[in-house]
């Protein structure tokens, strides 16, 4: 029996790699939380982190999530739209607006669409920029503790609130593993989350 990730490489061709669905998103903004999670366990939580929390949990419990993702080293964009509980149906979308790759997906695997925001509570220290809350950390932090020697620069996460809720997720790597530069971004936008709408 093939497994999961042949049998979606198999239903989406050369697509999954250019288009990556939640899964990557959801590993890479893992990655970029996890740094959080050792600087902020024994911090008590500030203002600006609890109005960011407080619209993580928002976002979380809301019965809809409609937004895209994209990322500066891929083209196209994937749009998802998710319904409470366990419903979302994604489309990876090339840049002359195609549509190049779909999913309906029913069960736990829906939500991993929203990992992204749940991966925010492992974040702390943000400050305020009017309805935007930053934080930035040594990209060394992104890394095991035997290879930080050799890591330089920064990784920083933008949140946008809305409404009491998190709608965009901004993530930015400037960093350099010895001389070889890495420079990702990651951008996360919400167009409709539960009664709020984007305005265009």
């Amino acid at each position: 029996m093939r497994d999961a990730g042949a049998a979606r490489d198999a239903e989406y061709p050369d697509t999954v790699r250019r288009f990556p669905l939640a899964l990557l998103l959801v590993g890479l903004m893992g990655l970029l939380a996890a740094g959080g999670v050792l600087l902020g366990i024994f911090q008590s939580p500030t203002g600006t982190d609890l109005a960011v929390h407080n619209g993580i949990g928002e976002t979380l419990e809301a019965t809809q999530v409609v937004g895209t993702y994209t990322t500066s080293n891929l083209s196209g964009v994937v749009s998802f739209d998710f319904v409470a509980p366990d419903h979302v149906i994604e489309k990876a979308i090339g840049t002359t607006g195609k549509v190049k790759a779909h999913r309906d997906v029913t069960g736990p695997e829906a939500s991993t669409v929203l990992e992204p925001v749940h991966n925010l509570l492992s974040i702390h220290s943000f400050t305020a920029d009017g309805g935007y809350y930053d934080n930035t950390q040594p990209a060394r932090n992104l890394v095991a503790p035997a290879q930080r020697a050799a890591v330089t620069g920064t990784y920083s996460t933008r949140v946008e609130l809305r409404s009491g809720y998190v709608v965009a997720i901004l993530l930015r790597i400037d960093a350099k593993d010895g001389s070889e530069p890495i420079k990702e971004t990651v951008d996360y936008r919400l167009s409709r989350v539960g009664v709020w709408t984007r305005s265009p």
